[in-house]
């Protein structure tokens, strides 16, 4: 039970898609996607309170929010996820949510779609209304908010297939000391798929039974064995991506790599030391980018799963 008037407040963290295959695609014009996906920390996550309220507000905050506006509920996910689940749960009250946003927006880690799973977390625990986001129901939610969204409920390393809707635990994944950056240049994921070339490539291999030792093991597997397929049409669109990816790489990164449809691209490293110092040179080099040093897969139970801990690797 959620005591009357409590706020409840929750991370939306980063999605970073450690590979990201197109398989194919329906009749109806969504992708079918399989993908491997982990979750950053608080060093790159949005961050959003809820708690009830006379009428429903919305409001964003944040060094991000510029582009989103004070906060208008009929463009913001976080506020249309608040009226989809109602529309399945007509006994939530009204609401107040507050969108604190850290993540830039249209950067291929899913921050509107994490603000949408966190407040779909949020609103059912304050609703009581947990079985309306269950798993049986991610179909109806993809089509209705985004095919990111029921990963970012899911909120737990997993492996996604169909339009995003079938999830399954990924397991013996390692935690991945990490850097996010963004060359600060937004991309439109239509436009990426549109330029895709081939819609029916094969899929992501099953992962090894004993799992990863460490970083160094999964980067390995992950070059050897997989690839995002919409890196190609987005770095056509976008050559800055290049230009992010050779200061990974020039940094030490294990492996790096575009995620999502971008222009966001991450680097593993072995150590989060190492990814602290990454982080700060490349800021150096670069200070008009969005640079985020994190641990990708801190925990490794999702939040509707077991109770989320936090990690935080200091810059």
């Amino acid at each position: 039970m959620t005591p009357s008037g409590m706020t409840l407040e929750e991370l939306a963290p980063a999605k970073i898609n450690l590979c990201l295959h197109v398989t194919g695609r329906r009749a109806d014009g969504y992708h079918l996607l399989d993908m491997l996906v982990v979750f950053a920390d608080e060093g790159a996550a949005d961050r959003l309170h809820v708690g009830p309220a006379d009428t429903d507000r919305f409001s964003v905050t944040g060094p991000e929010a510029g582009p989103l506006g004070t906060g208008n509920d009929s463009d913001n996910l976080a506020a249309r996820a608040r009226d989809w689940l109602r529309a399945q749960w007509p006994a939530g009250g009204p609401v107040a949510i507050t969108l604190e946003k850290n993540l830039p927006v249209a950067s291929g880690i899913g921050g509107g779609s994490a603000d949408a799973g966190a407040a779909l977390r949020l609103l059912a625990r304050l609703w009581q209304a947990e079985t309306a986001i269950r798993a049986e129901g991610f179909e109806a939610m993809c089509g209705a908010l985004g095919a990111d969204v029921a990963m970012c409920v899911d909120g737990g390393p997993l492996r996604a297939q169909g339009i995003g809707d079938l999830i399954e635990p990924a397991t013996g994944l390692p935690a991945l000391p990490a850097v996010l950056v963004n060359p600060r240049i937004a991309v439109a994921t239509p436009s990426v798929f549109a330029a895709l070339e081939k819609r029916d490539n094969g899929p992501v291999p099953p992962l090894p039974d004993d799992g990863f030792a460490d970083p160094g093991a999964l980067a390995d597997w992950l070059t050897a064995n997989s690839r995002n397929d919409l890196a190609a049409p987005a770095r056509s669109l976008v050559p800055a991506i290049d230009t992010v990816l050779g200061a990974l790489e020039t940094s030490g990164a294990l492996i790096a790599r575009m995620s999502g449809s971008g222009a966001t691209c991450f680097g593993l490293f072995a150590t989060q030391k190492q990814a602290t110092g990454a982080a700060e040179a490349i800021a150096v080099a670069r200070p008009d980018w969005w640079i985020r040093p994190t641990i990708l897969n801190a925990d490794t139970a999702a939040p509707n799963r077991n109770e989320r801990g936090d990690a935080h690797v200091e810059a």
